[in-house]
């Protein structure tokens, strides 16, 4: 609608047709409107008073384009300069809502009038929004029924337009869905809320960058985090907990084989395919889940050094343990993970571990240690090896049963070479844990788990056996759980 040169008083008209075009009018008749008539016949159509205001609401403003090449034009901030300034003779009677992801784009919009337009950042919502929106109804049921539905669910982070735009979409596009949901159908209805919720494109390239920073312990700060959030890559929840799109993340990770060229998608793709059928009767899935995201954050540091309070954040560390400074080899294959019958042979067990891989054990009832992982410390080289064991528990952990054990089977395999140190990723309901309990090692709480798994989003591995102390600081992991059914779900 805009005829000639971007001008104040042909910007406001062209947003004055636009805007009647939303009311109904056909373009051609729309195209002669001016602002100031528009609004008048807005008040008399919807009855207003001299007591009324009338509110008038425009959706990312930022998108707005025309024709005009002048670099050094904001089509955007030019409109809203416009529309304010015609907004000023109502004296109030009329207010201007705009909303751009981008706050920048708002901030450099004010009247002629030097009224200032004034940046509101929305609260997050809840991420268990999802659970009182009656649209979603039977998502919450399937939810109950299928482990990968509650997964998808937890996925969405409470974004508004993925519950209330993406997931409709997903399920139009897919009527079977909430049935039977197979690992295709998951695959496209994630592509889909992506989409359909206007997350901005990103280039494969960037991705894959944004994404090796993200699970870098080294070089995530350096991310562009107001960027991140404009793109959709970065979701803000409540408690000031910022993760990395899970629903982009499982996007880019779909597909991906043990024999990728790229064994962070690889890895990715394990942890969320451990943690979808993580429940009651499959505990030993926390295993592969805890192992894996270990990978990823070994080829995010990529062998740079850090103390080993910074790898297992979130632990309960021996304080003179923790400072001690190391790094993660990593092996010349792409699959950081080895699996064996047991630590039998430890002569290969020890020759792998200094070759960078991840030991696991395949016998379900291994005694005291789970899996194997490397580092090398600073200085003499000399390896370094974390002896793991995982208890998905509910309440209270058996710290005095876990710790012998763990030990006894450290002092099976420990040599003169070799130093061992003990790490159990648990999730008891305890706020701390005895000084005593974890020196010379790591261990966790149901707390410190979620602090160091959080980079991957919301899990079911935190709220399947949500405890009260998580749940009094993040008060919204508790909407976030589903009844039992079939054995499946907590």
């Amino acid at each position: 609608a805009l005829k000639h040169e971007a001008t104040p008083k042909a910007l406001a008209d062209a947003f004055a047709a636009a805007l009647l075009v939303r009311c109904g009018y056909k373009k051609d008749d729309a195209y002669d409107a001016e602002l100031k008539p528009t609004i008048l016949w807005l008040q008399q159509k919807l009855c207003c008073t001299n007591e009324d205001t009338l509110v008038i609401c425009v959706d990312e403003i930022g998108d707005l384009q025309c024709q005009v090449q002048e670099p050094t034009f904001n089509m955007p901030s030019a409109t809203m300069s416009s529309v304010m300034n015609i907004a000023n003779e109502f004296e109030g009677q009329v207010v201007f809502i705009f909303s751009h992801i981008k706050d920048s784009v708002l901030l450099t919009g004010a009247s002629g009038s030097g009224r200032q337009v004034l940046s509101l950042q929305l609260p997050p919502l809840s991420p268990s929004v999802w659970k009182e929106l009656s649209l979603l109804h039977k998502w919450q049921n399937a939810a109950s029924d299928h482990a990968e539905i509650h997964q998808l669910l937890l996925a969405c982070c409470g974004h508004p337009r993925c519950l209330v735009d993406g997931l409709p979409a997903a399920l139009r596009q897919r009527p079977s869905l909430l049935e039977h949901p197979t690992e295709a159908s998951l695959v496209e209805a994630r592509h889909v809320i992506i989409q359909t919720s206007k997350f901005n494109d990103i280039s494969t390239s960037d991705m894959d960058e944004v994404i090796f920073k993200w699970f870098s312990l080294k070089q995530s700060q350096t991310l562009n985090v107001s960027e991140l959030i404009a793109n959709g890559l970065l979701l803000r929840l409540p408690g000031d907990v910022d993760v990395l799109n899970p629903l982009m993340l499982q996007s880019w990770s779909a597909g991906a084989t043990r024999q990728s060229q790229t064994p962070m998608r690889w890895h990715l793709s394990q942890v969320y395919d451990a943690d979808a059928v993580l429940g009651p009767n499959t505990e030993k899935k926390m295993e592969g889940l805890m192992f894996h995201y270990e990978a990823l954050l070994r080829i995010g540091l990529n062998g740079e050094e850090l103390p080993l309070r910074e790898f297992y954040v979130g632990g309960d560390i021996d304080s003179k343990f923790g400072p001690r400074q190391v790094r993660a080899p990593l092996p010349s294959q792409t699959d950081l993970i080895v699996e064996m019958p047991n630590f039998k042979d430890m002569d290969t067990v020890l020759e792998r571990l200094r070759a960078g891989w991840i030991v696991v054990s395949q016998e379900q009832n291994e005694p005291g240690v789970e899996f194997l992982s490397p580092y090398k410390e600073h200085g003499s080289d000399k390896l370094l090896v974390a002896a793991v064991q995982c208890k998905f528990v509910q309440d209270k952990a058996a710290w005095g049963d876990i710790s012998q054990k763990l030990q006894d089977a450290i002092n099976m395999l420990e040599s003169e070479a070799v130093q061992f140190f003990p790490v159990v990723y648990a999730t008891p309901d305890q706020e701390s844990i005895q000084t005593k309990t974890y020196k010379g090692g790591v261990y966790f709480t149901e707390s410190g788990i979620f602090e160091f798994t959080n980079r991957l989003g919301i899990l079911r591995l935190h709220v399947m056996k949500l405890g009260t102390v998580l749940k009094s600081h993040y008060p919204w992991l508790e909407g976030s759980q589903v009844q039992e059914a079939q054995g499946q779900i907590a």
